[in-house]
């Protein structure tokens, strides 16, 4: 019932920050699954589960903030998520107008 308590914004923020957080995870996950002949597989492998740590400390952070009702928590979250696909598109349009 906390969810219902956060304003529009922050349910909003919230739910599209746990999407994106789910789909990083679920990326890293597709990554880590590849099959690879690289001598630096191993290497990459510990980044990986590296970011898998960090990401599931950000979805706990985005729960806990959910579930106590802590906005600022949920704002916090959200630009560690949100930050890069903006970052991204921002980038490619970018791109987009000086090259095209």
């Amino acid at each position: 019932m906390a969810f219902a308590n956060l304003r529009a914004i922050d349910r909003w923020l919230s739910a599209i920050s746990a999407i994106l957080l789910a789909g990083y995870f679920a990326f890293c996950l597709y990554a880590l699954a590849q099959p690879s002949d690289d001598p630096q597989k191993g290497m990459a492998v510990g980044f990986l589960v590296f970011v898998e740590v960090i990401l599931l400390c950000l979805g706990w952070a985005l729960w806990l903030g959910v579930s106590r009702t802590r906005a600022w928590l949920v704002r916090t979250v959200s630009f560690f998520a949100i930050f890069p696909a903006i970052s991204q598109i921002a980038q490619e349009i970018f791109l987009f107008f000086h090259r095209g």
